[in-house]
């Protein structure tokens, strides 16, 4: 049966359709002024959660009520009442994340409404609208680190020269103020004349290098001068050569100046040093020039020394004091080895094979050293006269420790004798003996015990440990200095 085309159901169809056409929409349904559906498609129907036919005839608001979207209501209502063309764009009433553009039109008695699913648009939008955002923040954060930083990147291409990527901070390098990128494009008229040659010569280095760094100075806006320091790499290459370098330049002013400061300073200590030094070397002369105006008076007081005697004696102290004051100036009064100031004095005495020596690594303060010294002359003269150095067998042993159970620690030495004469006591105490038991002693807060045992004489120190007060710096080794301080001086 052929469907009469007059009937008003058919045509509002039909005209509906060819609106959708024209509308380029896939939903539509119609309102008169009244607010309730004269016409509503399948689409519209699914729009507003109702069924086609039976929504013909009935007032929009309860069905739009039913839907529970406030906003959703209050739009289609208003463009009711307004009878006025109106375009939005709203969320598919029951689904997540659908979207619906509603473009409502004015036509004789009411107004139609054309619905499009918009879904795959806004979805892309909002995914570029994040990601516009993201662009956005990772700029500013990237400005903000070049502004902290005193940084800027560029990006050279073949054919394009330099490009600042961010102008701002590569102005703020040369402390220019805002302006045209231009300003900034030819980067060599700020680079000195005397650094241009340079730069060229590291960036030729990227022909066979991938990376390359390099300093130079550019003249800053206020007159002066900035040392800038740029980090290159190859980022692109065609038939061998560079196509494409990025980099970064950082103003490495602040460092330079710094190094600056450090250099001057290591200078001005340099030169404090070497003037310590000769004040060391003019000391040392002045104590030798008076240790042998010592000897001089001694001897014009008593006469040479012949053969022994009380003045061969003193002469043979003031060595010993002398040799401890060459170790003691050739560490620049610090302090001494322990192990150098006992060989140094017993080094006249006898054959290196004849003495052992045994302990710890030590070094001890200028005023032990000198005691000892002095005490250790004191027994190796004894141990030449009368004991185990007055034969060609005898043997000499010094050991010594410290003990870790005192406090402060205490430093224990032992002189041992053996294989020389048979060893009897004295019948009285010499001005050695003296020297060491209550000079020796006095000097260092300790004690000193000497025991003449038949075997060889035996002699203990102990002593609270005195260290040196700072490490040692080099030790003097100057030849004209050591030709003054030599123990020449004192033999003459």
């Amino acid at each position: 049966m052929r469907r009469d085309r007059s009937q008003p159901a058919d045509l509002a169809v039909e005209l509906g359709e060819a609106l959708l056409e024209l509308a380029g929409a896939d939903g539509l349904f119609a309102c008169d002024s009244g607010g309730r559906i004269t016409y509503c498609n399948a689409a519209g129907a699914a729009f507003l959660q109702t069924f086609r036919t039976s929504s013909i005839g009935k007032a929009l608001k309860p069905i739009l009520e039913r839907l529970g979207v406030e906003t959703l209501e209050l739009r289609f209502l208003a463009a009711v009442r307004d009878a006025s063309a109106v375009e939005f764009v709203v969320a598919r009433p029951g689904a997540a994340d659908e979207w619906v553009e509603v473009r409502g039109l004015p036509v004789t008695g009411g107004i139609a409404f054309f619905l499009r699913d918009v879904t795959a648009r806004e979805r892309s939008e909002r995914t570029l609208r994040r990601s516009e955002r993201r662009l956005r923040s990772t700029t500013e954060s990237l400005r903000l680190a070049h502004q902290a930083a005193r940084a800027a990147t560029w990006e050279w291409r073949t054919g394009r020269g330099l490009r600042w990527l961010d102008p701002e901070a590569a102005r703020a390098l040369i402390g220019l103020t805002a302006g045209p990128d231009e300003s900034i494009a030819d980067w060599r008229s700020f680079v000195f004349d005397d650094d241009l040659a340079g730069v060229g010569a590291s960036l030729a280095t990227l022909r066979d290098a991938d990376e390359v760094a390099f300093e130079y100075r550019v003249s800053a806006a206020d007159g002066g001068h900035r040392w800038l320091r740029s980090s290159a790499a190859v980022v692109e290459r065609r038939d061998g050569l560079p196509v494409r370098v990025a980099g970064v330049t950082l103003d490495v002013t602040a460092s330079k100046l710094h190094e600056a400061r450090l250099e001057r300073e290591v200078s001005e200590r340099d030169r404090a040093e070497r003037r310590q030094q000769l004040l060391i070397h003019e000391l040392n002369h002045r104590v030798k020039n008076m240790l042998a105006t010592v000897q001089s008076v001694a001897r014009q007081s008593l006469g040479r020394a012949r053969g022994g005697g009380p003045l061969a004696d003193f002469e043979d102290r003031l060595m010993a004091l002398a040799w401890a004051h060459d170790i003691l100036t050739r560490e620049r009064w610090a302090g001494a080895s322990l192990r150098a100031v006992l060989e140094r004095t017993l080094s006249p005495h006898a054959a290196a094979h004849r003495v052992e020596f045994a302990g710890p690594d030590l070094r001890v303060s200028p005023k032990m050293a000198l005691a000892l010294a002095m005490g250790a002359h004191e027994l190796a003269t004894n141990a030449v006269k009368y004991g185990a150095l007055s034969n060609d067998v005898g043997r000499l042993a010094v050991r010594w420790r410290l003990d870790p159970e005192t406090e402060p620690p205490r430093l224990i030495l032992e002189w041992q004798e053996e294989g020389g004469p048979p060893v009897a006591p004295p019948k009285a105490r010499g001005f050695g003996s003296r020297l060491l038991e209550r000079g020796l002693a006095g000097e260092l807060g300790g004690e000193v015990r000497i025991l003449f045992e038949p075997a060889g004489v035996r002699c203990r120190l102990s002593a609270p440990f005195q260290p040196e007060a700072a490490p040692p710096e080099e030790p003097l080794d100057d030849p004209v200095f050591m030709a003054h301080a030599g123990e020449a001086e004192l033999r003459q």
